[in-house]
């Protein structure tokens, strides 16, 4: 995958994930000084994560998934695994990735998982996303 799509996607990651900090504090004024303006001292920026990771504890369960998504995303970028899937290990597609970042799983394992859930009853969200092999071979094995 090309470092300038991966690099614009990160960039989006980034923003969502500021979005979602930034609604937990919206309409309240003390909130909104806990946003980093650019490079500041160490000491500054260490209130500055420690403020941050107060916001994050706030967010709504859906909102934590959310931004563990973001940051798993944010990880694979930097760990060069970003658009393989982590089940099987084939490209995500730039098309998928596109369309939704955080993607871990290819469209094929994505589309098994789902109708493994639907069969056992389970909630299909996408945000569930991704599962350990294992439960995905249980659920398959079935089929």
């Amino acid at each position: 995958m090309n470092t300038r799509l991966i690099e614009e996607l990160a960039a989006s990651l980034r923003r969502k994930r500021s979005s979602l900090l930034l609604q937990e504090i919206a309409g309240s004024q003390t909130g909104i000084d806990t946003i980093p303006d650019g490079h500041e001292s160490e000491l500054e920026e260490s209130a500055q994560k420690d403020r941050m990771i107060r916001l994050e504890s706030r967010l709504t369960e859906r909102g934590q998934n959310m931004l563990r998504q973001i940051d798993n995303a944010l990880e694979r970028i930097d760990a060069g695994t970003f658009g393989e899937c982590e089940r099987c290990g084939n490209d995500i597609g730039k098309g998928r990735l596109k369309a939704m970042p955080i993607a871990a799983l290819c469209i094929d394992c994505a589309t098994a998982l789902e109708k493994k859930q639907r069969l056992l009853g389970e909630n299909g969200d996408i945000e569930r996303l991704p599962i350990r092999d294992n439960e995905l071979d249980r659920g398959l094995g079935s089929e």
